[in-house]
């Protein structure tokens, strides 16, 4: 069977990424990539959908960027979103109060006000969340938790004393939810540490949230909304595919150039991504398919840069 077109081959990309975790296979001789989940070719370019690559030259695993959704929006999902800006995650918000969940307090956060009834009856198009439970008084926590447990998720956790978790799992157990299921639920949320106030409560619950995500080496973070720009629209994708000694940005880091120049992630800023800009602007002007670029990141190189190590770079044009 052939390979996917460019639209079809980030569109299953997207699905699959959504039912759970990824193997990229690539090679460098074309930039052909294969998408695997569970040991199947899921979507391909430039290579069989039958048959996996025997020989890659770069074999990554690869989840969606650690996003945030955080029924509640009381001092501890304040306090929890502010460490999450300062690591770039993303993050939503949802309660049925709008005097505590405003643009003032979580002003880079997707906000869903409206009741819980209502936000318990909508699917939110958030791929593989880290969801999060704080609701004020707990009155809502278990149904939250039954939400949680009807979509797939990266991470649950539950806030709540222990006698308060225990009545909660055995009521998820007479609703009909197996063992399995609620072994995956972290309650009461937070590693151990001893935390007391909303602030130390939110560095606990980080701090599972972190190991939860880091689990796997050679880890590979996507952003599903840049996956979803490039399933549409025509442009070239940049991507780090080796690295050497000091670099910017690690093995997957990517950057989507539109053809109108509209720009989409990062490879890591300064001298390296504002040439890999040229070059992909370049290729799309003489309809180039493929390029491959060795970039050195010292102080001799064209680049000027001064950190000292290398990378490869893969450049490919996405034609709509």
């Amino acid at each position: 069977m052939n390979s996917s077109t460019n639209g079809n081959f980030y569109s299953r990309f997207l699905k699959a990424l959504e039912l759970g975790d990824l193997e990229r296979r690539t090679s460098f001789v074309n930039g052909a990539q294969q998408i695997i989940q569970n040991g199947k070719v899921v979507t391909a370019m430039g290579a069989s959908l039958e048959t996996p690559m025997e020989a890659p030259d770069l074999i990554e695993t690869i989840k969606p960027e650690p996003h945030l959704f955080i029924f509640g929006a009381g001092h501890v999902s304040k306090a929890l979103y502010d460490l999450a800006m300062l690591q770039g995650m993303k993050v939503t918000v949802a309660d049925e109060r709008g005097e505590v969940c405003t643009q003032d307090r979580f002003p880079r956060a997707t906000r869903i006000v409206m009741p819980y009834e209502t936000i318990l009856k909508t699917d939110f198009p958030v791929c593989a969340p880290y969801y999060v439970i704080v609701t004020h008084g707990h009155s809502y926590d278990s149904k939250c938790l039954e939400y949680a447990l009807n979509h797939r998720s990266s991470y649950i956790g539950m806030i709540g004393s222990k006698g308060k978790v225990a009545a909660t799992m055995e009521k998820m157990k007479a609703l009909g939810y197996e063992e399995s299921a609620l072994e995956r639920v972290h309650s009461p949320i937070g590693l151990k540490i001893g935390a007391v106030t909303p602030e130390e409560i939110a560095v606990s619950i980080m701090a599972e949230v972190i190991s939860v995500f880091r689990t796997d080496k050679n880890l590979v973070t996507i952003d599903p909304e840049i996956v979803r720009t490039m399933a549409s629209k025509a442009g070239v994708d940049v991507r780090i595919v080796e690295k050497h000694g000091s670099a910017p940005r690690s093995i997957g880091s990517q950057l989507f150039v539109e053809e109108d120049g509209t720009l989409h992630g990062t490879i890591g800023g300064g001298a390296i991504e504002k040439k890999s800009i040229e070059i992909a602007k370049s290729m799309m002007k003489e309809k180039k398919a493929y390029h491959l670029e060795d970039f050195s990141l010292d102080a001799s190189s064209d680049l000027g840069m001064i950190c000292g190590g290398q990378a490869k770079v893969i450049f490919t044009f996405l034609k709509k």
